[in-house]
């Protein structure tokens, strides 16, 4: 299936607009801004979209879903359980920081306060981290690797929430390697308390 030349266009100006809000936030950033960056007068991005809101809202569903494709990319790479994990917490932290490091705390703050704004995609961002770490878990199981677990939806969401949590830690702490040594830490005592008994 080939891409039109308006779904292209309309991918530029994303990027463009990406690259506007990382430097500008979501909140200072206008419409001008971007179609100047977009190389376009402003009177021509309401071909592609409505509104500011609406290419705030295609940036950050496209986010989730390169860090969702991301993720699970990693996950499929791996045997255990625990390195399934692991490579899940890398990756998303490595996407986390990656975006941290091209903006300001001040944006990064504005961005999440954006996150009610927009009660669709984060409910997609917080249902599919659940799921791939409820199949992790449910994998585990199976296999033999993880003692059965009452709740794995409970479970999964724990750990989602816990590293939600670092989110902020990871974002502004500045010692990437030194943090995410504490998570695979972390990692390693929950999946030794999820072993099967001998």
């Amino acid at each position: 299936m080939t891409i039109s030349s308006r779904e292209t266009r309309r991918r530029e100006i994303l990027e463009a607009a990406f690259e506007v809000l990382l430097e500008l936030g979501p909140n200072k950033a206008t419409l001008d801004d971007i179609a100047k960056r977009a190389g376009l007068a402003k009177t021509s991005l309401y071909y592609y979209f409505d509104d500011k809101k609406e290419i705030v809202r295609e940036i950050i569903s496209h986010e989730i879903e390169r860090l969702v494709s991301e993720m699970r990319a990693a996950v499929m790479g791996q045997e255990t359980s625990f390195d399934k994990m692991l490579a899940l917490v890398k990756t998303r932290y490595a996407f986390i920081t990656s975006r941290a490091r091209r903006a300001s705390r001040e944006i990064q703050e504005e961005f999440r306060t954006l996150a009610g704004v927009f009660e669709q995609e984060r409910e997609r961002y917080l249902s599919s981290h659940k799921e791939l770490v409820e199949q992790i878990l449910r994998e585990g199981m199976r296999r033999g690797e993880i003692r059965p677990i009452r709740d794995p939806e409970l479970i999964s969401l724990i750990m989602i929430s816990s590293m939600f949590g670092c989110d902020q830690t990871f974002a502004f702490y500045g010692q990437e390697e030194r943090v995410m040594e504490g998570m695979r830490d972390m990692l390693g005592i929950f999946f030794r308390g999820l072993r099967p008994e001998s």
